[in-house]
């Protein structure tokens, strides 16, 4: 009952999580002519993006330091009945992600990085483990954003968030010197959108599922009225690829 709950709410209430689990699946690539492709969720919180990359015939390990795992592997493994060859979940820390073994195609890594102070050298290991021409979707918080500016620090890396996030220009300055090259940004939510999940966050922290639940119910058809392409985002996506011609 408890699995068939979460499905039936999945990928869950948080509007922007929403949003970009139905936008950056659109940048991931798939598998063509029988080819067979890698994909590493670094990070991968519910599992929602790995099931995304999962769905366009990739093969995908998503990993996590959290307790995530087991449930991702209770909902996709068990109640979906997806083959863990195919959708695979591990306990996995990002500072020791080459230790995986594996080399891969493209890797997605949302809203984690500024939680990482060593966040060049997990980047740095990011582009060891990627074959040449491959791909990392990387979305982090606007450092921007009014609501980011201000928002309060964990410098212990306890799990909050070490860093008000990124700017593109700060984005360039961690990812041009591994060597990535980068496309030009994708902003994502805007205040109407924004303006709508707050409450959502604020009653799921008072009254738990129901009542966030019912605040998603009155708020969440408005957010469609937000912006594409808002003047200040609340994360920013960019694409980083490691060149075809790297050793």
């Amino acid at each position: 009952m408890k699995n068939q709950l979460k499905w039936l709410l999945f990928p869950g209430l948080n509007l922007h999580a929403r949003l970009r689990n139905q936008v950056m699946p659109t940048f991931m690539g798939q598998p063509s002519n029988g080819e067979k492709r890698m994909l590493l969720d670094a990070g991968c919180g519910n599992g929602m993006l790995s099931y995304q990359a999962y769905l366009k015939g990739n093969r995908v390990i998503g990993v996590s330091i959290k307790s995530e795992v087991d449930r991702n592997k209770k909902l996709f493994n068990e109640y979906l009945r997806i083959p863990e060859d195919k959708l695979t979940f591990r306990a996995h820390n990002l500072y020791d992600i080459e230790s995986l073994g594996e080399q891969f195609d493209e890797i997605v890594c949302c809203e984690v990085m500024e939680h990482i102070k060593g966040d060049e050298q997990v980047c740095r290991s990011f582009f060891n483990i990627l074959k040449p021409g491959g791909v990392l979707h990387l979305c982090c918080p606007n450092a921007e954003h009014p609501d980011h500016v201000n928002y309060p620090l964990d410098p212990d890396e306890t799990g909050g968030h070490v860093r008000t996030g990124y700017t593109y220009e700060t984005y360039k300055a961690l990812l041009e010197p591994i060597g990535f090259e980068l496309s030009e940004p994708v902003g994502l939510g805007g205040p109407i959108r924004q303006t709508c999940n707050k409450p959502i966050t604020r009653m799921h922290g008072v009254g738990g599922v129901p009542l966030a639940l019912a605040t998603f119910a009155v708020l969440a058809p408005w957010s469609i009225f937000d912006t594409h392409h808002p003047k200040v985002p609340y994360s920013l996506y960019v694409r980083a690829t490691k060149p075809s011609t790297s050793n």
